[in-house]
């Protein structure tokens, strides 16, 4: 889990805790009303506890104060049991009692917590919804079939399933419209987020937006978005090389996120209609690099072939 959500996350926790602790107030009071016998052994209790601590302050002996605490409790166990009384709180998880973690380690409502707010978080949910199992390359016949269907073995495979292991940090497709670039990208950050590994989708012009608001200090749900950018575990950026370039702002950021990125270990996905010789030409040699070394990033040639959103 990554700690962009931890503030979120506490205060989802804090929010059960509150609810459960009224509801059990409340649950109490008409519970009590029912036992005024039971209600007066818990005040004498109170009662003789404030005395235990006002005799000790004086330096004076609470031997016998002790011993009525100790039958009054005797008392209340007894009267419990035999009216089957419960004082529980009423957590919505009784494994951590709405703490979030046992034992140190997060607990399964906790998991869902998260993995309800990467999903919230990914931008995915105005878009068309893609899985990995909706690939259909095998059954087609065009051009790209063959290395598409590859390509999904690879992301699905490689990538998805051993994301901690997987020795790439950088991913570009680069290929003509409509070859398929955007549902691999879709399936893969459905995949990942099915595991509760954080992923994020923005097409390049809502990646410069994002840091256009920041950099000219706008407070805006873009602008806020910055620190997810670098923090998340899979950045998707599709459209590359479409985006408007602003001084100071488009090239800047984006060499600062990725390298910010990659030295975090930190995944990131693009997807663009741009050639080497474009993209070499807009972003630099250099920034090409971080995207096609083989020693941590994944990349393929020029993908060609039928455009699917024609048929």
């Amino acid at each position: 889990m990554i700690n962009y959500f931890n503030q979120q996350l506490q205060s989802i926790y804090a929010s059960k805790r509150a609810l459960a602790k009224e509801n059990s107030q409340n649950q109490n009071k008409a519970l009590l009303a029912l036992h005024p016998k039971f209600e007066e052994l818990l005040k004498t209790k109170k009662q003789t506890e404030l005395d235990i601590v006002k005799t000790k302050s004086k330096g004076l002996d609470v031997t016998n104060l002790q011993e009525t605490l100790n039958a009054i409790n005797g008392d209340i166990k007894q009267y419990a049991q035999q009216n089957n009384l419960q004082f529980t709180p009423p957590y919505l998880c009784q494994t951590c009692k709405d703490s979030g973690y046992i034992d140190g380690k997060p607990c399964e409502c906790l998991r869902r917590e998260y993995s309800s707010l990467i999903k919230e978080n990914s931008s995915l949910t105005s878009l068309p919804n893609f899985r990995f199992d909706d690939n259909n390359f095998g059954n087609m016949d065009v051009p790209q079939a063959k290395g598409m269907n590859k390509l999904y073995s690879i992301m699905r495979n490689k990538v998805c399933e051993d994301f901690a292991s997987c020795k790439w940090n950088n991913f570009m497709l680069s290929g003509a419209s409509g070859v398929g670039k955007t549902c691999l990208a879709l399936a893969t950050a459905d995949a990942l987020l099915d595991k509760g590994i954080s992923a994020l989708y923005l097409s390049a012009f809502e990646f410069v937006n994002i840091f256009l608001d920041k950099h000219t200090h706008k407070q805006t749900p873009l602008a806020r978005k910055a620190d997810y950018v670098s923090e998340c575990e899979m950045l998707i950026i599709d459209n590359f090389g479409e985006e408007p370039i602003y001084k100071n702002v488009t090239l800047e950021y984006l060499f600062s996120i990725i390298d910010k990125r990659m030295a975090n270990n930190k995944k990131t996905f693009i997807c663009t209609r741009l050639g080497a010789g474009a993209l070499i030409s807009r972003y630099g040699e250099a920034f090409l690099s971080k995207f096609t070394d083989k020693k941590y990033s994944l990349s393929v040639g020029y993908i060609t072939g039928e455009n699917l959103r024609k048929s």
